[in-house]
């Protein structure tokens, strides 16, 4: 009996004229590049009170005063709402990761890269912080950002009302 299991990246979307993308892959970015893909997709988090970020969107803040300050800046203008809070730091637009790749970006690589960012984020997460609930979302403009986004920020959680 033989059982094959597709990778989550679909090998029929072609990346170059290779027999198989992890080959290209490999061949492309040598040993630094795929490293540094990995650090994409677990990237650092950073937690600021109960408020999960992604590090690298975090770029401009050298110092814990200088972030708290910021978070604190967030909580007054979004009403300490931790979702949008975290929106705010969290959703980029795909081209964004690619804004030096002179490189065609067609809408099947970008939707299948914004798919893999989010499945590999979302166990990511599950793995960092198996107490909580996240939510991995792909969208439009989402926060003022430009065309496809993607976003990560704690799923509210739900309350019961006695009636």
């Amino acid at each position: 009996m033989i059982e094959r299991y597709k990778s989550v990246v679909d090998n029929d979307i072609k990346i170059a004229d290779w027999t198989d993308n992890v080959h290209y892959g490999l061949y492309k970015n040598q040993i630094d590049g795929t490293l540094a893909a990995a650090a994409l997709f677990c990237p650092e988090i950073v937690r600021v009170k109960d408020y999960v970020f992604i590090k690298m969107f975090l770029n401009n803040y050298h110092s814990d005063n200088e972030l708290l300050g910021f978070v604190e800046e967030l909580e007054k203008r979004y009403d300490y709402s931790k979702k949008k809070i975290e929106m705010e730091v969290n959703t980029w637009s795909l081209e964004d990761f690619f804004i030096n790749d002179n490189s065609v970006i067609n809408d099947d690589l970008k939707k299948t890269f914004g798919q893999m960012l989010r499945y590999f984020w979302q166990i990511w997460l599950l793995t960092l912080f198996p107490e909580k609930a996240f939510v991995v979302e792909l969208g439009n403009e989402l926060m003022g950002e430009y065309g496809e986004c993607i976003t990560v920020y704690k799923k509210e959680e739900q309350t019961c009302h006695a009636l």
